[in-house]
């Protein structure tokens, strides 16, 4: 009788276990099920800036909920955060659906009335696909706006064969549109695979690529490990079901929080790792999910404690790591700048007064003996003579050093070579901490460029002074003659009277004529110096005048008039053409222009440029930029 009454009891017990396992299996989500809101997603690469996406799931009492109803707190302390709710416009769903034999009869009709109900809930602009696997996986609708097509696509689903899940996960996520920014995989299955040439690794590599809710129809093949590692690798749920008839309600909890995502944005104050909570408060209840960030690594001791690395820099930097290599690409540049502002007051202050002595008595033919040595340390000294010394085994010396005397500059080439490289150092090394190698290239080139374009701004300024005056000159020149004066004497009045540069120049021409040289050589010297075609016409005239006689006063009268009207339709050409010279400026630095701007404003879109076939464009640009500029130029040329 005992044994009987045990045996009865065990019988109820099993009987009990197994009717609780039942009535467990058809509830309409195991324990896995998505929470009421739950944090999917967090972007931390522009840190401090934070961007979260939450999904607001189903039964919650709507769709839609305010941004106040939305609570966010790092590490348990209240913060400011902006909300707004993630458009369904570029949203593309796959269906995924398990065909294989194990889903014939009521399990896969459940799963084709379920699919249809999921149609119904989503926002009528989202495109659908549906993939379906069997022994293999076949595309059964492309992504597509079209309800009734994919619909019937469903209605034609039939079941046989073997698994091939991986397969249909890789498939699937190959089939997005492009322009889809926004991806989600629904798939149904028990996790099993029988079939697929690709492994679990491949396949949620591939699910990376997307959102991917899996819903789990129970049964003695499932394989949950499997469907847990698909979700996770896709940032999504699993849903979990033991009777068929319950997958009309996971499906449609699928759509509405497909279509019930929010992104939350806000400023993080913290470093490492971070708790961050997100509490919805609805006419159910206040829901909330909590999630562990990886943050940014705390800034190095000394270090600006709230992660500044100054102004617009900090939120880009990223990482301390980040900001202390900025730091130390700005201190190098300081010290370079420091350097080369040195070596500039050195320049400025100790070269001046000895440099124009130099430079005056180099006008005048004569060597200049310093009563005192120049006012140089010894290593700037050694520098500049290393410079000239480099410049005379070169060839180069004597043609620089005449180029400083008609720029009017007044240093020796090798202080003059000097300034320029520490010019050429601080522009590199600027370039270095703002562009990195390319930068240091670039403003390496800066330098050397910059000093020839000094030296010849200079030195086209001075002779176009000289050019204007001319004919002024000429008519004091013709006047001391009419007055009396020999040939040298009306120089050397040029030599007192005139404005500069003609006053330095001529004045040297009369010292090299007292120290034998001939008139008419130091003359034309004088014309190859300034670059000037009309003064030569004028030498040429006086020795012509030397050799034949004549009245030399009307012959620098007519070749002074000459020149005048030479200049006058100059000006009156310069004036014609403006025009044509401004649009030549103002459509060369146009695209550069936009393209700086554009560069700032909207980085990303010039981004297709930098590599590629881009690269040749942007090239073939710049030679047809050129080419354009050098056309419009030639045909705008004020002189003859």
């Amino acid at each position: 009788m005992r044994d009987a009454a045990a045996a009865v009891a065990g019988a109820a017990l099993v009987a009990g276990v197994a009717a609780a396992a039942a009535v467990a299996g058809a509830g309409p989500a195991g324990a896995q099920d998505a929470p009421p809101v739950e944090i999917t997603s967090v972007e931390t690469e522009g840190y401090p800036a934070v961007t979260a996406v939450v999904t607001a799931a189903p039964g919650l009492g709507g769709t839609g909920y305010a941004a106040d109803a939305f609570e966010v707190f790092e590490d348990g302390r209240p913060i400011e955060a902006a909300v707004e709710r993630m458009p369904t416009s570029n949203l593309e769903v796959i269906l995924v659906l398990d065909t294989s034999g194990s889903m014939e009869g009521a399990p896969l009709a459940a799963a084709r009335e379920a699919a249809s109900g999921f149609l119904d809930v989503l926002p009528p602009e989202v495109r659908v696909g549906v993939v379906g696997f069997g022994p293999t996986a076949t595309l059964l609708a492309a992504p597509t706006a079209d309800r009734a097509a994919v619909a019937g696509q469903l209605a034609g689903l039939t079941a046989a064969g073997e698994t091939a899940l991986y397969d249909a996960v890789v498939h699937a996520t190959s089939q997005f549109s492009p322009e889809a920014s926004d991806r989600a995989v629904v798939l149904l299955s028990d996790g099993g695979d029988t079939a697929s040439s690709a492994d679990l690794e491949q396949a949620s590599a591939a699910a990376a690529g997307a959102t991917v809710n899996v819903i789990e129809l129970v049964t003695p093949e499932s394989n949950r490990a499997a469907i847990d590692r698909l979700a996770a690798a896709g940032g999504g749920t699993v849903s979990s079901a033991g009777d068929p008839t319950a997958l009309a309600d996971l499906y449609r909890a699928a759509a509405r929080a497909l279509a019930n995502r929010y992104r939350i944005t806000y400023t993080s104050t913290a470093h490492g790792t971070a708790t961050l909570t997100v509490r919805l408060s609805t006419g159910a209840g206040v829901h909330e999910h909590r999630r562990r960030v990886a943050l940014p690594a705390a800034p190095a001791a000394g270090s600006d404690p709230e992660g500044d690395t100054g102004g617009a820099a900090s939120p880009a930097s990223g990482s301390g790591e980040a900001r202390r290599s900025l730091v130390a690409r700005g201190g190098l540049a300081a010290g370079a700048g420091a350097f080369f502002l040195a070596l500039l007051a050195l320049g400025l202050v100790a070269l001046p007064g000895e440099g124009t002595r130099r430079l005056t008595a180099a006008r005048l033919g004569a060597t200049h003996a310093a009563a005192n040595p120049p006012n140089l340390s010894q290593v700037t000294q050694r520098m500049a003579n290393a410079a000239e010394q480099m410049l005379e085994r070169r060839g180069r010396r004597q043609g620089l050093a005449a180029a400083l005397e008609v720029a009017g500059i007044s240093l020796r080439t090798g202080e003059y070579i000097v300034l320029a490289a520490a010019g050429s150092a601080l522009t590199g090394l600027a370039g270095l901490a703002l562009a990195g190698p390319l930068g240091l290239l670039l403003g390496l080139a800066v330098g050397p460029l910059a000093a020839w374009s000094v030296v010849n701004v200079k030195a086209d300024r001075r002779r176009s002074q000289f050019a204007e005056l001319l004919p002024d000159n000429l008519q004091l020149l013709t006047s001391s003659v009419r007055a009396g004066y020999g040939l040298m004497q009306a120089l050397d009045t040029l030599g007192r009277e005139a404005a500069e540069p003609a006053r330095s120049e001529f004045r040297r021409v009369m010292l090299e004529v007292r120290v034998g040289r001939d008139p008419g050589d130091a003359m034309r010297a004088l014309a190859e110096r300034m670059g000037s075609d009309d003064f030569d016409w004028v030498v040429g005239a006086i020795e012509i005048n030397r050799e034949v006689g004549g009245d030399l006063a009307a012959i620098l009268d007519n070749v002074a008039e000459t020149i005048r009207e030479r200049q006058r339709l100059n000006r009156q050409i310069r004036s014609l053409t403006a025009e044509g010279r401004l649009s030549g400026w103002v459509l060369t630095a146009l695209p550069p222009l936009l393209a700086a701007a554009m560069a700032v404003v909207n980085p990303d879109y010039l981004g297709r440029l930098r590599s590629g076939a881009g690269i040749v464009l942007v090239l073939a640009a710049t030679g047809m930029l050129v080419i354009g500029w050098s056309w419009m130029r030639a045909l705008t040329r004020s002189t003859f």
